[in-house]
Protein backbone atom coordinates (compact mmCIF):
# COMPACT_ATOMS: atom_id res chain seq x y z
CA UNK A 1 0.00 0.00 0.00
CA UNK A 2 0.87 3.38 -1.01
CA UNK A 3 0.85 6.29 1.14
CA UNK A 4 0.07 9.17 -0.12
CA UNK A 5 2.32 12.15 0.96
CA UNK A 6 0.11 15.56 2.25
CA UNK A 7 2.54 18.67 2.07
CA UNK A 8 2.24 21.22 5.10
CA UNK A 9 0.00 23.59 4.67
CA UNK A 10 1.32 27.05 4.81
CA UNK A 11 0.09 30.91 5.15
CA UNK A 12 2.31 33.48 3.47
CA UNK A 13 2.15 36.77 4.67
CA UNK A 14 3.34 38.70 1.82
CA UNK A 15 5.07 42.04 2.31
CA UNK A 16 4.73 45.07 0.40
CA UNK A 17 8.33 44.66 -1.66
CA UNK A 18 7.15 40.91 -3.04
CA UNK A 19 3.55 42.43 -4.58
CA UNK A 20 5.74 45.39 -6.35
CA UNK A 21 8.30 43.10 -7.09
CA UNK A 22 6.26 40.94 -9.26
CA UNK A 23 2.02 41.35 -8.87
CA UNK A 24 1.53 37.89 -10.13
CA UNK A 25 3.22 36.27 -6.92
CA UNK A 26 -0.18 36.47 -5.83
CA UNK A 27 -0.79 33.55 -7.62
CA UNK A 28 2.20 31.75 -6.70
CA UNK A 29 1.65 29.78 -3.74
CA UNK A 30 -0.84 26.93 -5.41
CA UNK A 31 -2.91 24.94 -2.32
CA UNK A 32 -1.58 27.77 0.43
CA UNK A 33 -3.11 30.24 2.33
CA UNK A 34 -1.80 34.18 1.22
CA UNK A 35 -3.15 36.66 4.35
CA UNK A 36 -2.72 40.63 3.37
CA UNK A 37 -2.19 43.15 5.88
CA UNK A 38 -4.13 46.78 6.34
CA UNK A 39 -0.46 48.04 6.19
CA UNK A 40 0.72 46.87 2.80
CA UNK A 41 -2.65 47.78 1.56
CA UNK A 42 -1.56 51.16 2.45
CA UNK A 43 1.22 51.00 1.08
CA UNK A 44 0.33 49.89 -2.47
CA UNK A 45 -2.34 52.64 -2.63
CA UNK A 46 0.74 54.94 -1.79
CA UNK A 47 3.31 53.59 -4.54
CA UNK A 48 0.22 53.07 -7.07
CA UNK A 49 0.73 57.00 -8.50
CA UNK A 50 3.42 57.73 -11.46
CA UNK A 51 4.68 56.48 -14.64
CA UNK A 52 7.48 54.10 -13.24
CA UNK A 53 7.63 50.68 -12.72
CA UNK A 54 6.80 50.38 -8.88
CA UNK A 55 3.56 52.17 -9.92
CA UNK A 56 2.32 50.04 -12.87
CA UNK A 57 2.86 47.06 -10.74
CA UNK A 58 1.17 48.73 -7.59
CA UNK A 59 -1.91 49.42 -9.47
CA UNK A 60 -1.60 45.96 -11.13
CA UNK A 61 -1.73 44.39 -7.88
CA UNK A 62 -4.56 46.73 -7.14
CA UNK A 63 -6.95 45.39 -10.35
CA UNK A 64 -5.87 41.54 -9.09
CA UNK A 65 -7.30 42.18 -5.45
CA UNK A 66 -10.61 43.93 -7.02
CA UNK A 67 -10.63 40.53 -9.61
CA UNK A 68 -10.67 38.56 -6.31
CA UNK A 69 -13.12 40.24 -3.93
CA UNK A 70 -15.35 41.95 -6.55
CA UNK A 71 -18.35 39.89 -5.92
CA UNK A 72 -17.14 38.54 -1.94
CA UNK A 73 -19.07 39.21 0.89
CA UNK A 74 -17.59 40.85 4.24
CA UNK A 75 -17.98 37.38 5.98
CA UNK A 76 -16.60 36.01 2.50
CA UNK A 77 -13.56 38.30 3.20
CA UNK A 78 -13.35 37.46 6.68
CA UNK A 79 -13.32 33.85 6.11
CA UNK A 80 -10.72 33.83 3.27
CA UNK A 81 -11.57 34.00 -0.77
CA UNK A 82 -11.02 31.14 -2.93
CA UNK A 83 -8.64 31.47 -5.73
CA UNK A 84 -9.59 30.52 -8.97
CA UNK A 85 -8.33 27.08 -10.16
CA UNK A 86 -6.72 26.27 -6.76
CA UNK A 87 -7.20 24.99 -3.19
CA UNK A 88 -5.75 28.26 -1.67
CA UNK A 89 -6.90 31.00 -0.33
CA UNK A 90 -6.91 35.22 0.01
CA UNK A 91 -7.07 36.56 3.51
CA UNK A 92 -7.56 40.02 4.82
CA UNK A 93 -6.62 41.84 7.81
CA UNK A 94 -10.17 42.49 9.15
CA UNK A 95 -8.29 42.39 13.18
CA UNK A 96 -6.51 45.32 14.61
CA UNK A 97 -2.96 45.92 16.08
CA UNK A 98 -1.08 48.12 17.58
CA UNK A 99 -0.49 51.16 15.02
CA UNK A 100 3.39 52.53 14.89
CA UNK A 101 5.38 54.77 12.85
CA UNK A 102 7.19 52.23 11.42
CA UNK A 103 5.37 49.76 8.55
CA UNK A 104 7.64 46.78 8.94
CA UNK A 105 6.68 46.55 12.55
CA UNK A 106 3.30 46.76 11.84
CA UNK A 107 3.12 44.12 9.51
CA UNK A 108 5.60 41.72 12.02
CA UNK A 109 3.15 42.67 14.56
CA UNK A 110 0.36 41.60 12.54
CA UNK A 111 2.21 38.60 11.79
CA UNK A 112 2.83 37.73 15.19
CA UNK A 113 -0.95 38.27 16.16
CA UNK A 114 -2.03 35.86 13.57
CA UNK A 115 0.52 33.33 14.96
CA UNK A 116 -1.39 33.45 18.16
CA UNK A 117 -5.05 33.19 16.62
CA UNK A 118 -4.91 30.69 14.00
CA UNK A 119 -8.22 29.57 14.27
CA UNK A 120 -9.00 32.65 12.24
CA UNK A 121 -8.08 31.74 9.16
CA UNK A 122 -7.99 27.44 10.03
CA UNK A 123 -8.70 24.99 12.75
CA UNK A 124 -6.44 22.75 10.23
CA UNK A 125 -2.67 23.02 11.37
CA UNK A 126 -0.48 25.25 9.29
CA UNK A 127 2.64 27.02 9.00
CA UNK A 128 2.92 31.06 9.33
CA UNK A 129 5.49 32.37 7.16
CA UNK A 130 6.85 36.07 6.37
CA UNK A 131 7.81 36.61 2.60
CA UNK A 132 9.83 39.41 1.98
CA UNK A 133 12.47 40.87 -0.12
CA UNK A 134 14.09 43.04 2.57
CA UNK A 135 16.96 41.52 4.15
CA UNK A 136 16.57 43.74 7.51
CA UNK A 137 12.69 42.85 8.00
CA UNK A 138 13.54 39.13 7.51
CA UNK A 139 16.15 39.67 9.87
CA UNK A 140 13.20 41.69 12.94
CA UNK A 141 11.13 39.33 12.10
CA UNK A 142 13.33 36.12 12.65
CA UNK A 143 14.44 37.67 16.10
CA UNK A 144 10.42 37.58 17.11
CA UNK A 145 10.32 34.86 16.48
CA UNK A 146 8.57 34.64 12.82
CA UNK A 147 9.82 31.96 9.88
CA UNK A 148 10.84 34.16 7.26
CA UNK A 149 11.91 33.49 3.67
CA UNK A 150 13.37 35.76 0.30
CA UNK A 151 10.35 35.50 -2.57
CA UNK A 152 13.19 34.52 -4.98
CA UNK A 153 16.91 33.97 -4.30
CA UNK A 154 18.42 36.34 -6.09
CA UNK A 155 21.79 35.49 -5.80
CA UNK A 156 23.86 33.91 -8.27
CA UNK A 157 27.39 33.17 -8.20
CA UNK A 158 28.27 32.30 -11.48
CA UNK A 159 25.83 32.49 -14.29
CA UNK A 160 26.40 32.09 -17.79
CA UNK A 161 23.39 34.07 -20.46
CA UNK A 162 23.41 30.34 -21.97
CA UNK A 163 22.19 28.58 -18.96
CA UNK A 164 18.82 30.95 -19.13
CA UNK A 165 19.10 31.88 -22.94
CA UNK A 166 20.45 29.10 -25.05
CA UNK A 167 23.62 29.32 -26.75
CA UNK A 168 21.63 29.52 -30.06
CA UNK A 169 23.69 26.83 -31.33
CA UNK A 170 24.01 22.88 -31.44
CA UNK A 171 27.57 21.25 -32.01
CA UNK A 172 26.95 17.75 -33.88
CA UNK A 173 29.16 14.86 -32.39
CA UNK A 174 29.34 11.98 -33.80
CA UNK A 175 26.77 10.47 -30.96
CA UNK A 176 24.41 12.28 -33.43
CA UNK A 177 25.41 10.56 -36.29
CA UNK A 178 25.43 6.99 -34.61
CA UNK A 179 22.55 4.81 -34.63
CA UNK A 180 20.00 3.40 -37.33
CA UNK A 181 17.93 5.52 -39.52
CA UNK A 182 20.07 8.39 -39.37
CA UNK A 183 21.26 10.16 -42.42
CA UNK A 184 21.94 13.11 -43.94
CA UNK A 185 21.02 13.92 -47.62
CA UNK A 186 23.35 16.97 -49.62
CA UNK A 187 20.32 19.21 -51.62
CA UNK A 188 22.41 20.85 -53.99
CA UNK A 189 22.07 24.16 -55.10
CA UNK A 190 19.04 25.52 -57.15
CA UNK A 191 17.59 28.53 -58.87
CA UNK A 192 15.45 28.96 -55.84
CA UNK A 193 17.86 27.50 -53.14
CA UNK A 194 21.46 29.04 -54.52
CA UNK A 195 22.97 27.70 -51.15
CA UNK A 196 23.99 23.92 -50.66
CA UNK A 197 21.11 22.65 -48.14
CA UNK A 198 20.96 19.27 -46.36
CA UNK A 199 18.31 17.01 -45.41
CA UNK A 200 19.16 15.88 -41.66
CA UNK A 201 16.71 12.55 -40.67
CA UNK A 202 17.21 12.02 -36.85
CA UNK A 203 15.24 11.39 -34.09
CA UNK A 204 16.64 14.40 -32.51
CA UNK A 205 16.38 16.46 -35.78
CA UNK A 206 12.46 17.69 -35.05
CA UNK A 207 13.72 19.07 -31.48
CA UNK A 208 15.78 22.21 -33.29
CA UNK A 209 14.84 25.40 -33.61
CA UNK A 210 14.38 26.88 -36.40
CA UNK A 211 17.40 29.67 -37.09
CA UNK A 212 19.71 27.47 -34.89
CA UNK A 213 22.94 27.05 -35.88
CA UNK A 214 24.31 23.78 -36.39
CA UNK A 215 27.89 22.42 -36.83
CA UNK A 216 30.55 20.16 -36.53
CA UNK A 217 34.26 20.05 -35.88
CA UNK A 218 34.96 16.91 -37.54
CA UNK A 219 34.37 15.24 -40.94
CA UNK A 220 32.29 17.55 -42.84
CA UNK A 221 33.33 20.82 -41.33
CA UNK A 222 29.44 21.64 -40.88
CA UNK A 223 27.87 24.91 -40.43
CA UNK A 224 24.65 25.56 -41.22
CA UNK A 225 21.53 27.76 -40.49
CA UNK A 226 18.20 24.98 -40.06
CA UNK A 227 15.25 26.49 -42.17
CA UNK A 228 12.50 23.69 -41.64
CA UNK A 229 11.72 21.36 -39.25
CA UNK A 230 9.93 18.12 -39.42
CA UNK A 231 8.42 15.33 -37.64
CA UNK A 232 11.44 13.23 -38.27
CA UNK A 233 13.59 15.56 -40.22
CA UNK A 234 14.98 19.15 -40.95
CA UNK A 235 16.65 21.26 -43.74
CA UNK A 236 19.37 23.13 -42.66
CA UNK A 237 21.34 25.56 -45.18
CA UNK A 238 24.59 26.44 -45.51
CA UNK A 239 26.09 29.68 -43.90
CA UNK A 240 28.25 32.11 -45.18
CA UNK A 241 32.04 32.37 -44.20
CA UNK A 242 32.89 35.70 -42.35
CA UNK A 243 36.21 34.76 -40.49
CA UNK A 244 38.05 34.12 -43.78
CA UNK A 245 36.31 34.82 -47.31
CA UNK A 246 33.48 37.92 -46.69
CA UNK A 247 33.52 41.29 -44.70
CA UNK A 248 30.95 43.49 -43.28
CA UNK A 249 31.67 47.20 -43.46
CA UNK A 250 35.33 46.04 -43.59
CA UNK A 251 34.89 43.46 -40.50
CA UNK A 252 35.98 39.84 -40.22
CA UNK A 253 34.45 37.40 -37.48
CA UNK A 254 37.10 36.46 -35.11
CA UNK A 255 35.17 32.97 -34.02
CA UNK A 256 32.63 30.82 -35.66
CA UNK A 257 30.14 32.71 -33.15
CA UNK A 258 30.44 36.05 -34.49
CA UNK A 259 30.30 34.55 -38.23
CA UNK A 260 26.97 32.87 -37.30
CA UNK A 261 25.94 36.28 -35.90
CA UNK A 262 26.36 38.10 -39.05
CA UNK A 263 24.83 35.26 -41.09
CA UNK A 264 21.52 36.00 -38.55
CA UNK A 265 22.23 40.12 -38.36
CA UNK A 266 22.30 39.83 -42.33
CA UNK A 267 19.36 37.54 -42.90
CA UNK A 268 16.23 39.57 -44.60
CA UNK A 269 13.79 37.12 -43.25
CA UNK A 270 14.72 37.39 -39.47
CA UNK A 271 12.98 40.06 -38.28
CA UNK A 272 14.37 39.44 -34.70
CA UNK A 273 17.85 38.98 -33.74
CA UNK A 274 18.96 38.72 -30.31
CA UNK A 275 22.80 38.62 -29.05
CA UNK A 276 23.90 37.67 -25.54
CA UNK A 277 27.28 37.57 -24.24
CA UNK A 278 30.33 38.73 -22.12
CA UNK A 279 31.31 41.85 -22.00
CA UNK A 280 33.86 42.70 -25.21
CA UNK A 281 32.41 39.62 -26.80
CA UNK A 282 31.55 42.12 -30.32
CA UNK A 283 27.54 42.24 -29.67
CA UNK A 284 27.60 45.89 -30.34
CA UNK A 285 30.05 46.03 -32.95
CA UNK A 286 28.99 43.14 -34.93
CA UNK A 287 25.56 44.55 -34.70
CA UNK A 288 26.39 48.50 -35.73
CA UNK A 289 28.78 46.59 -38.37
CA UNK A 290 25.69 45.03 -39.97
CA UNK A 291 23.45 47.88 -39.94
CA UNK A 292 26.17 49.94 -41.67
CA UNK A 293 26.24 47.86 -44.74
CA UNK A 294 22.60 47.29 -44.69
CA UNK A 295 21.78 50.92 -44.92
CA UNK A 296 24.40 52.66 -46.75
CA UNK A 297 25.31 49.61 -49.05
CA UNK A 298 22.84 47.43 -49.61
CA UNK A 299 20.03 50.28 -48.75
CA UNK A 300 17.88 47.53 -47.33
CA UNK A 301 16.84 50.41 -44.23
CA UNK A 302 16.11 53.94 -44.15
CA UNK A 303 18.02 54.63 -41.28
CA UNK A 304 19.60 52.81 -37.64
CA UNK A 305 18.40 53.71 -34.53
CA UNK A 306 20.34 52.84 -30.99
CA UNK A 307 18.49 53.40 -28.02
CA UNK A 308 19.04 51.79 -24.56
CA UNK A 309 18.02 52.11 -20.98
CA UNK A 310 19.75 55.00 -19.04
CA UNK A 311 20.91 53.01 -15.88
CA UNK A 312 24.20 54.48 -14.52
CA UNK A 313 27.08 52.54 -13.29
CA UNK A 314 27.94 54.70 -10.33
CA UNK A 315 26.36 57.78 -8.58
CA UNK A 316 24.38 60.33 -11.33
CA UNK A 317 26.44 63.46 -12.75
CA UNK A 318 23.45 65.58 -12.53
CA UNK A 319 21.65 67.89 -15.30
CA UNK A 320 22.81 66.95 -19.15
CA UNK A 321 22.35 70.03 -21.29
CA UNK A 322 20.87 69.83 -24.75
CA UNK A 323 18.41 68.24 -26.37
CA UNK A 324 17.40 64.73 -26.69
CA UNK A 325 20.49 63.23 -28.77
CA UNK A 326 23.24 65.92 -26.78
CA UNK A 327 20.89 63.95 -23.33
CA UNK A 328 21.74 60.55 -24.61
CA UNK A 329 25.10 60.60 -26.13
CA UNK A 330 27.22 59.99 -22.30
CA UNK A 331 25.26 56.71 -22.49
CA UNK A 332 25.66 55.45 -25.50
CA UNK A 333 29.68 55.44 -25.26
CA UNK A 334 30.01 51.62 -26.49
CA UNK A 335 28.22 52.83 -29.74
CA UNK A 336 30.06 55.81 -30.32
CA UNK A 337 33.47 53.50 -29.76
CA UNK A 338 32.48 50.82 -32.38
CA UNK A 339 31.36 53.59 -34.99
CA UNK A 340 34.70 55.18 -34.60
CA UNK A 341 36.30 52.21 -35.07
CA UNK A 342 34.12 50.24 -38.08
CA UNK A 343 34.47 54.17 -39.69
CA UNK A 344 38.64 54.35 -39.70
CA UNK A 345 38.15 57.75 -37.64
CA UNK A 346 40.19 56.70 -34.52
CA UNK A 347 43.42 57.36 -36.64
CA UNK A 348 41.48 60.52 -38.37
CA UNK A 349 41.85 63.99 -36.75
CA UNK A 350 39.95 67.76 -37.60
CA UNK A 351 37.99 68.51 -40.18
CA UNK A 352 38.55 64.44 -41.61
CA UNK A 353 37.12 63.07 -38.73
CA UNK A 354 34.19 65.62 -38.01
CA UNK A 355 32.78 65.05 -42.25
CA UNK A 356 32.95 61.25 -41.46
CA UNK A 357 31.02 61.65 -38.58
CA UNK A 358 28.46 63.71 -39.92
CA UNK A 359 27.98 61.38 -43.02
CA UNK A 360 27.08 58.56 -40.82
CA UNK A 361 24.96 60.59 -37.79
CA UNK A 362 22.96 61.10 -41.08
CA UNK A 363 21.52 57.96 -40.73
CA UNK A 364 22.52 57.13 -36.87
CA UNK A 365 19.61 58.41 -34.48
CA UNK A 366 20.76 57.81 -30.74
CA UNK A 367 17.68 57.37 -29.12
CA UNK A 368 16.62 57.33 -25.31
CA UNK A 369 13.95 54.87 -24.59
CA UNK A 370 12.04 57.20 -22.35
CA UNK A 371 10.41 58.75 -25.89
CA UNK A 372 9.67 56.07 -27.68
CA UNK A 373 5.87 55.16 -26.16
CA UNK A 374 4.13 55.63 -29.32
CA UNK A 375 6.26 55.81 -31.92
CA UNK A 376 6.08 53.80 -35.53
CA UNK A 377 9.67 52.88 -36.87
CA UNK A 378 8.90 51.47 -40.11
CA UNK A 379 11.90 50.38 -42.11
CA UNK A 380 14.74 50.74 -39.74
CA UNK A 381 17.46 48.58 -38.76
CA UNK A 382 16.77 49.25 -34.33
CA UNK A 383 18.83 48.07 -32.04
CA UNK A 384 18.07 47.77 -28.19
CA UNK A 385 21.41 47.73 -26.18
CA UNK A 386 21.81 47.17 -22.92
CA UNK A 387 18.55 45.11 -22.70
CA UNK A 388 19.38 43.25 -19.53
CA UNK A 389 18.40 46.64 -17.71
CA UNK A 390 14.70 46.49 -18.73
CA UNK A 391 11.98 44.93 -17.57
CA UNK A 392 9.50 42.48 -19.57
CA UNK A 393 7.09 45.42 -19.98
CA UNK A 394 9.59 47.88 -20.85
CA UNK A 395 11.47 45.55 -23.04
CA UNK A 396 7.80 44.49 -25.26
CA UNK A 397 6.61 48.01 -25.40
CA UNK A 398 10.20 48.79 -27.55
CA UNK A 399 10.26 46.03 -29.64
CA UNK A 400 6.60 46.90 -30.30
CA UNK A 401 7.28 50.05 -32.14
CA UNK A 402 8.75 48.13 -34.85
CA UNK A 403 6.65 48.69 -38.61
CA UNK A 404 7.23 46.94 -42.10
CA UNK A 405 10.62 46.54 -42.88
CA UNK A 406 12.06 46.84 -39.52
CA UNK A 407 14.40 44.64 -37.94
CA UNK A 408 15.02 44.33 -34.05
CA UNK A 409 18.54 43.61 -32.60
CA UNK A 410 18.23 43.85 -29.17
CA UNK A 411 21.65 42.84 -27.19
CA UNK A 412 23.27 42.20 -23.53
CA UNK A 413 24.88 40.46 -20.68
CA UNK A 414 23.15 38.88 -18.13
CA UNK A 415 25.90 39.56 -15.67
CA UNK A 416 25.86 43.54 -15.62
CA UNK A 417 21.97 44.09 -14.65
CA UNK A 418 22.38 47.35 -13.09
CA UNK A 419 18.60 48.09 -11.93
CA UNK A 420 18.14 46.37 -8.44
CA UNK A 421 14.67 45.41 -9.25
CA UNK A 422 15.83 42.51 -11.59
CA UNK A 423 17.64 39.68 -11.86
CA UNK A 424 18.20 36.88 -14.48
CA UNK A 425 15.58 35.18 -14.61
CA UNK A 426 12.78 38.28 -14.14
CA UNK A 427 15.39 40.61 -17.08
CA UNK A 428 13.26 41.80 -20.15
CA UNK A 429 16.29 39.99 -22.11
CA UNK A 430 16.00 36.78 -20.67
CA UNK A 431 11.59 37.04 -20.98
CA UNK A 432 11.19 38.32 -24.81
CA UNK A 433 14.35 35.71 -25.98
CA UNK A 434 11.91 33.26 -24.18
CA UNK A 435 8.91 34.32 -25.86
CA UNK A 436 10.31 34.93 -29.19
CA UNK A 437 12.56 31.42 -29.64
CA UNK A 438 9.54 29.61 -31.13
CA UNK A 439 9.00 31.91 -33.80
CA UNK A 440 10.21 31.59 -37.49
CA UNK A 441 11.56 34.92 -38.37
CA UNK A 442 13.36 35.60 -35.02
CA UNK A 443 16.82 34.00 -33.39
CA UNK A 444 19.58 34.17 -30.81
CA UNK A 445 22.89 33.66 -30.44
CA UNK A 446 25.40 33.73 -27.24
CA UNK A 447 28.92 34.59 -27.80
CA UNK A 448 31.09 32.77 -25.09
CA UNK A 449 34.40 34.22 -26.32
CA UNK A 450 35.71 37.76 -25.61
CA UNK A 451 37.55 39.22 -27.95
CA UNK A 452 38.32 42.43 -26.77
CA UNK A 453 41.82 41.83 -25.50
CA UNK A 454 43.41 39.86 -23.19
CA UNK A 455 43.17 40.99 -20.25
CA UNK A 456 39.32 41.11 -20.74
CA UNK A 457 39.79 37.68 -21.24
CA UNK A 458 41.12 36.59 -18.25
CA UNK A 459 38.41 39.13 -16.20
CA UNK A 460 35.45 37.31 -18.15
CA UNK A 461 37.09 33.66 -16.70
CA UNK A 462 38.31 34.65 -13.52
CA UNK A 463 35.83 36.52 -11.97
Amino acid sequence: MIKEVKLEKRCYVLDTNVLIHNPESLFKFDEHFIFITKRVLIELDHHKTGNRETARNAREVHRHLDNIVENASFEDIKKGINFPNSDGKLIFQTFDVDETTDPDSEIINATKHLEKHKNLISDDSFTIVLVTKDINMRIRASVAGIQTEDYRNDKISKIADEDILGAGRVLLTDEHWSGEGINCEVIPPSKDFPKLRYRITAPWASSLLVNCNIYEDSGQHMNAIVTEVYENHCIAETLDDYKTRNSIWGLHARSDEQSFALNLLNNPEIDFVSISGEAGSGKTLLSLASALYQVFEQQNYDQIIVTRATVSLGKEIGFLPGEEEAKVEPWMGSVLDSIDYLSGNEDRVGFEKTASRDLLFSKIKLKSTTFMRGRSLANKFFIIDEGQNLTPHEMLSLISRSGDGTKVVVIGNLKQIDTPYLTASTSGLAYVIDKMKNWEHSAHITLKHVERSRLATYIAESF
